[in-house]
């Protein structure tokens, strides 16, 4: 039987991963999606997000308005570099379907996205190499996209903890693989995938279309029971919406289980349904396979005349001329109708047709069949007997002893499978037991590298807390201590003039170190811990810190994007002495005159990127000599799991990039 119409299941199914899985009413998809976007009281992120759905949902269908949307997009998205890294994923859309421009996007995408770890990312990410795959299939590369959902698109769908949209991952497996002629195991995937909606209680188009792919597989497997139990779960989805566009691809399945079950004229009626509506939405890539099946139904019920001029109309079909496997099919059918009508030379025609395509038929078969099919309507019944009687009988020795070699060869055959199947088995376990040590190694030296890393971070944290109160003593002895001395000097010689007036002895002058000694203790106070940052959060005591270093000499400006106000203190303390060592650093080494500071948060994502005009540096022994502050940073770095990005130039200034994880200390 004809497998062509099946071959565009994958074509409408793919394209609905564009963001989320689109409702069956797209039209109020759309609708909410515009509202969202035109509003101006929401914030500039959430309109950025809705016109890149919108890009997405007009992709392919209406260039125009898309590629709007994408620019208004990106105008909104500027400030949110999570939004930035994701837009080549919408971009993509802009491009015709299986181009090397969408392609790259994607790609581009992932790379981009790949620097955020959370769960969200993940599944944007898989949803970027289902839209991958679904590219392959207008190549023909049926091995990569099974490759590519399976290695990269389910695992990255797993960690993202999504189990509608792995479900719909398993259910576009399944169809390459059926496609393929994989039936068993893309029966395998569909039920997975139909389990897990099921249990999610999800209801889509995409749904229905996961019911309408596994009902084409049954089918295959001649198991039209269940196809029919399949088929009328998925017109249940559909039946409150009947202008949705996953209805064609229903009619077109519906039409070959009847042809299957032999209702033929009941199969006419389902290709022409899903027909009309095909041409109404504009889903020109459906019309092809409705049509092969409306003829399919003509041919069994050997209306010819009304079977030649569908296949006239398909025959000017673009998407038609490209499927080679559907088409073969076709020409051979044609031919056996051209055959029956008498019209000889039309059906060697079509027949040679079909082996040119399917490369299956040598010349010698090709006449052959011609022959056959002469002798069955230019000859006589009875003549045709006679002559297969003959032909049996001038055989009849030869096969016996043909039969008879045929035998003993097969029992070889079948003893050296056998053992070469028992060594290869003996093999395989041996080989499987040295993969599962050599990963229980592995997983072992892992395990005892962190713990070993995390050692080292925690002693230089250590270290460098040791430090930290040094510095602290040298304070309190050189600074306050001095000063408590010298108030001790004016005191002791009040005491011993008491009858001297206050002022003559330096009283005033007490009083003024006294005021210079709570300074200093205020100052020794707020090093250890700020009192801004306990009292008001992390952003306010970045923003006092940095007013705290400004001054004639020194410009700070500081600018802060979506700081989360329930960081743990822990890690807030750790974000606030990194960035109170880059400024003493930048004021202490570069002798700067102006630094920038930027610090966003995304999700579990902390950036801090500052900036100077200071003198630079080069990246040699001085970096490694850079003192205490220098080691300090990469240490609390480290401790939250962070990457530490420095750039300088001799006399232009230093940029540092720094990314933490805030989750892993909370």
């Amino acid at each position: 039987m004809i497998r062509f119409s099946h071959l565009l299941t994958l074509l409408l199914i793919l394209p609905f991963v564009v963001v989320a899985q689109m409702p069956l009413n797209e039209s109020r998809y759309a609708d909410s999606l515009q509202r969202v976007a035109a509003n101006k009281q929401l914030g500039d992120s959430s309109r950025a997000h809705a016109n890149y759905l919108l890009t997405g949902f007009f992709g392919g269908h209406d260039a125009k308005k898309a590629k709007l949307h994408f620019e208004e997009a990106n105008r909104l998205a500027k400030p949110y570099p999570y939004l930035v890294a994701g837009a080549p994923f919408y971009e993509a859309y802009l491009f015709e379907d299986g181009s090397s421009q969408s392609m790259e996007l994607y790609k581009k995408a992932d790379r981009q996205l790949s620097r955020f770890k959370d769960k969200g990312t993940y599944m944007w990410r898989a949803k970027i190499w289902l839209n991958y795959a679904s590219m392959l299939q207008f190549h023909d590369k049926k091995a990569e996209m099974v490759s590519t959902i399976i290695g990269k698109a389910i695992p990255l769908a797993k960690k993202g903890g999504n189990n509608i949209l792995l479900s719909f991952m398993y259910a576009d497996l399944a169809t390459i693989l059926s496609n393929i002629g994989q039936l068993k195991e893309a029966l395998t995937y569909y039920t997975l995938a139909i389990r897990g909606l099921e249990q999610s209680n999800h209801h889509s188009s995409r749904f229905a279309s996961v019911y309408v792919g596994l009902t084409y597989t049954l089918c295959q497997l001649s198991n039209y029971k269940e196809a029919g139990i399949m088929l009328d779960k998925a017109r249940k989805q559909l039946a409150p919406y009947p202008k949705s566009s996953a209805y064609p691809d229903f009619y077109a399945t519906e039409s070959m289980y009847y042809n299957k079950i032999g209702s033929h004229q009941l199969a006419i009626q389902s290709a022409e349904k899903g027909l009309v509506l095909a041409r109404e939405l504009g889903l020109d890539y459906m019309i092809q396979g409705l049509t092969v099946e409306k003829l399919v139904a003509l041919r069994q019920m050997k209306r010819y005349k009304e079977a030649k001029q569908v296949f006239a109309v398909l025959q000017q079909d673009k998407t038609f001329q490209s499927l080679s496997e559907g088409r073969s099919d076709i020409y051979k059918m044609m031919s056996e109708v051209y055959a029956e009508e008498k019209q000889m030379d039309l059906a060697y025609h079509w027949l040679q047709k079909y082996s040119e395509l399917s490369d299956s038929l040598s010349s010698s078969n090709m006449k052959k069949e011609i022959g056959e099919m002469e002798i069955r309507f230019r000859t006589e019944e009875n003549l045709h007997k006679i002559t297969v009687l003959k032909s049996q009988k001038a055989k009849a020795e030869y096969e016996a002893g043909y039969n008879r070699l045929v035998v003993w060869l097969l029992a070889s055959a079948v003893v050296f499978i056998l053992i070469l199947s028992v060594l290869l088995m003996l093999n395989y376990k041996k080989s499987r037991r040295l993969v599962l040590q050599e990963s229980v190694n592995l997983q072992q030296q892992l395990r005892e590298l962190a713990q070993q890393k995390q050692l080292q971070v925690s002693s230089a944290l250590i270290e460098g807390e040791e430090r930290e109160r040094k510095r602290m003593a040298r304070d309190l002895h050189d600074g306050l201590g001095g000063m408590l001395a010298g108030i001790k000097l004016h005191l002791s010689a009040m005491l011993q003039y008491p009858d001297r007036p206050v002022s003559s002895i330096g009283g005033l002058k007490v009083v003024e170190q006294l005021d210079q000694s709570l300074n200093e203790l205020r100052r020794i106070a707020k090093n250890m811990m700020p009192e801004t940052l306990i009292k008001f959060g992390l952003e306010k005591a970045i923003a006092d810190l940095c007013l705290s270093f400004t001054n004639d000499k020194l410009q700070v400006d500081f600018q802060s994007f979506g700081i989360d106000e329930n960081l743990p203190e822990k890690t807030q303390i750790m974000i606030y002495r990194i960035i109170q060592e880059i400024l003493a650093n930048a004021v202490r080494h570069a002798s700067a005159s102006s630094i920038m500071l930027q610090c966003s948060q995304n999700g579990d994502v902390f950036l801090i990127t500052a900036e100077d005009d200071g003198r630079g540096f080069e990246f040699d022994a001085q970096v490694a000599a850079a003192g205490m502050g220098m080691s300090n940073i990469k240490n609390r770095v480290e401790y939250l799991n962070g990457k530490l990005e420095l750039n300088s130039i001799i006399n232009e200034g230093t940029v540092i990039n720094i990314e933490l994880d805030v989750c892993s200390t909370s």
